[in-house]
Parts: structure tokens; C-alpha cells; sequence
């Protein structure tokens, strides 16, 4: 089944919702460590949401080990509760050393968001202290691949989906999979936020294949190394990220140059990073418990007018369609990797119509206020405050189907 996208409409203003107050939100959140993962918490807030984001005091970055503490945008300074965590740096396996129930007792939220999977500690620890104050709840799924876990994990999940009102699926599969796991509230399409960024400028260079990420093996890298060897000198390959294969990849010989590897860029110079290749490279491959859960990245290089080329692992084939942005080769195949970045090479109309398509639906889908748009009708349905009527299914994605709802009592 198609899922509906739940951004379809704009919500009412909030004086027609709550008479005298604003709607209150508690969030849960150990990817708004970092500021960049709080812009949708941040409009919300612009909106009139009374928020208040509960994030781990600490935690481990599981790309480079760095200790991390949180960052706070600006707007959200009185909404960031710093709270103590078990296990900083395991998204699936920490726990929040606070009394979750008095919490929720004391602030009386309207409604929440646990911005973690329903198979994490995290969420059923939130989950039951929410359902015991009689607060709906939802929870967002990445997750699309359905991997063994042990039973008990399995329930844990199993009673999460149950108590919720609402999943945020962040795509199509992963809402799929909710769906499958038993998820009773509704599901539907609440994707990432792309940042705001202003497009650098870029420079005469030569033909620059990039790609942006994790340094490891799991990313497809082999591949595209050998996929840019097979293409005419001068070419150039720019890898933007850090990880285990640096060492490995940086320097390497391809025709008329060398890898080179551009790490230590923010998240707010990344715009800079892709002003610096002509096309993106996403060559992700497939593992028994992991396939690409989404590829932000290939949302980010659309807005910034950079062109993409992806594998088909995971959802990368369904992003890149959803977009009109890119092409898309059979994962593991750097022949076909090749043929693609020749092609994108010998016509710079294909690369400018591919981009223009992308950035406009990247535009329309994923901007902050997209996102916010769909994050929020969740919301206001799980709280049962007035949502405006449907946009026309030419300008929203999926309005045209309705959220899953399901009569069983949790």
C-alpha cells in the first residue's frame, strides 16, 4: 500500500485550537543532540507549540566516536531540557536517567513525539510513562529492513506499536514495516528536513564525481572507486565524510588525478562541500541487517543543484524517484556506476534538468516547513486539535490516501 504523506495540509492556527494557550509538546529526542536535527522543533515553536525537548546531557557520535553535548538553535534556548542518559551513544540501547512519569505528570503535554525507533529502550521507556498518564504518543520509524531480533525485543516493540497514536515513517518502507510489526495509530510519510541552505558558488574545474557520508565499506565506495578509474582522464573524485577506509581511499589514483577526502566540515558548511562536484554518488550496498534507510544526502546535494547517481539499496531508488533528481544503477555494478557518470558527464543539459527537478521537489517535500507541515498533522490528529482540509493532490504528495487507522482498543 501507498502511504499517505501527512503533510498534506496546513494546520489551523492555534487560537482556534486551544482557546487561551497554546498546544503543548514534549519531545524526546537523542538526534537533537545537534542543532541542525531541531530546525522542524524550531518552527514548530514559530507556529505557537509550547515545546520542551528532552535530549541526553551527553552523548557519543556512533560515526566518530567524538563526545558530543548539545547544541541549542537559537529560539529554542528555554525549550532544551539537558537530561542524564545510560549507554550515551547507543541510539537503540540508552536509557534516560530521569523520572519520566513525573515529567509527563508535571508538564501535561498535549501530546508527545519520542523521535526514536519502536524497538528502542528509549521509546519503550517513554511509552510506558506516557501511556500511564494518558498522554498519545507517537514515534518515528527509519528501520526497513525486518531483521531477526531476540522475543523479548520483539513484544517491546510489539507493545510500543499498540500504545501509539502515531508513527512518523520516513519512508515508504519503514511505514510498510510499522504497519506489518502491528502499528494500530496512524502511519504516515513524515520525512527529515533538509536545511535552508543558499547554494554556494561554484568554479571551472574538471568533471567532479562526489559523494558524502561514512567512510566505510558497507557505503559502496570500492565501487564507486572502480567505477571513476573506468571513466576518461581528467576526472576528479572528492569523498566529503570520515571513517574507517580514509586511509585507504585518500590518494588513490584515478585518471589525471587523486582521491581526495574533505573532512571536518560543520553540517552548516556542507553546502560549500557540494558546490565542489558536478554530480552525487550514493553506491550503498545491501548487508543482511543493513540497507540505506533514507540517503539524506541526496536530498541535501538536490537542494544545493547537484545532480545524483544512487544504487538501488534501500530506499535510495524510491527517494531518487520521488524527486526526479538523479539515476539509479544496479547495487554493486561499477560498470553501470560508470555508464551513468559518463552520461551525466557528456551532457550538461541532463545534469541541469536532472538538478532543477530535484531541487524543486526537494523544495516542495523536504524544506523545513514540509517536514513541519507533516510532522504537525500527526500531531494535531493524535491531540484531536482542528487540522485544515485537504490540499489538492496536485500540490501535496499522497493526500489523496487516507491515514490507516485501526478499531482495536491498545
Amino acid at each position: 500500500m501507498k502511504l499517505p504523506a501527512a503533510g498534506g495540509a496546513r494546520a489551523l492556527p492555534v487560537d482556534r485550537a486551544l482557546p487561551g494557550r497554546a498546544p503543548r509538546l514534549l519531545v524526546v529526542s537523542h538526534p537533537a543532540v545537534v542543532d541542525v536535527n531541531q530546525l522542524v522543533y524550531r518552527e514548530l515553536s514559530r507556529r505557537g507549540w509550547d515545546l520542551e525537548i528532552v535530549v541526553p546531557s551527553r552523548w557519543r557520535s556512533e560515526y566518530s566516536g567524538e563526545r558530543m553535548r548539545p547544541t541549542v538553535l537559537p529560539g529554542l534556548e528555554d525549550s532544551l531540557r539537558r537530561t542524564p542518559v545510560l549507554l550515551a551513544g547507543r541510539p537503540q540501547r540508552h536509557l534516560y536517567l530521569t523520572r519520566c512519569r513525573a515529567l509527563c505528570a508535571r508538564n501535561q503535554p498535549d501530546v508527545a513525539f519520542v523521535e526514536a525507533e519502536p524497538y528502542s529502550l528509549s521509546g519503550f521507556q517513554w511509552s510506558t510513562a506516557l501511556a500511564r498518564t494518558g498522554v498519545p504518543f507517537g514515534v518515528q520509524c527509519y528501520e526497513n529492513i525486518d531483521r531477526p531480533l531476540p522475543a523479548p525485543v520483539r513484544a517491546l516493540r510489539s507493545r510500543l506499536l499498540e500504545r501509539a497514536a502515531y508513527v512518523a515513517a520516513r519512508s515508504q518502507s519503514a511505514g510498510e514495516l510499522a504497519l506489518r510489526w502491528g502499528a494500530r495509530g496512524q502511519v504516515a510519510l513524515a520525512p527529515p528536513a533538509v536545511p535552508g541552505w543558499e547554494p554556494a558558488g561554484t568554479a571551472a574545474r574538471p568533471f567532479t564525481v562526489g559523494y558524502a557520508g561514512r567512510l566505510v565499506a558497507s557505503k559502496g565506495l570500492s565501487d564507486l572507486l572502480a567505477a571513476v578509474r573506468l571513466l576518461d582522464g581528467p576526472v576528479h573524485l572528492t569523498l566529503i565524510g570520515d571513517g574507517e577506509l580514509r586511509d585507504q581511499l585518500e590518494g588513490q589514483a584515478i585518471p589525471g588525478s587523486r582521491v581526495r577526502v574533505l573532512s571536518g566540515l560543520s553540517h552548516d558548511e556542507m553546502a560549500r562541500g557540494y558546490a565542489q562536484i558536478d554530480v552525487l554518488a550514493l553506491p550503498s550496498r545491501t548487508t543482511p541487517t543493513w540497507k540505506e534507510q533514507f540517503g539524506r544526502v541526496i536530498v541535501e546535494a538536490l537542494w544545493c543543484g547537484v545532480p545524483v547517481v544512487g544504487s538501488d539499496s534501500g530506499e535510495i531508488p524510491w527517494l531518487i524517484g520521488l524527486t526526479g533528481g538523479g539515476l539509479v544503477f544496479p547495487e554493486g555494478d561499477s560498470g553501470a556506476l560508470a555508464q551513468r557518470l559518463a552520461e551525466l558527464r557528456r551532457s550538461p543539459e541532463l545534469r541541469r534538468t536532472l538538478a532543477e527537478a530535484g531541487r524543486s521537489e526537494v523544495r516542495r517535500r523536504f524544506s523545513v516547513a514540509a517536514a513541519t507541515d507533516a510532522l504537525e498533522k500527526l500531531l494535531r490528529a493524535a491531540a484531536g486539535l482542528p487540522i485544515a482540509a485537504e490540499a489538492d493532490s496536485s500540490t501535496a504528495p499522497g493526500t489523496a490516501a487516507r491515514a490507516r487507522r485501526s478499531s482495536a482498543a491498545s
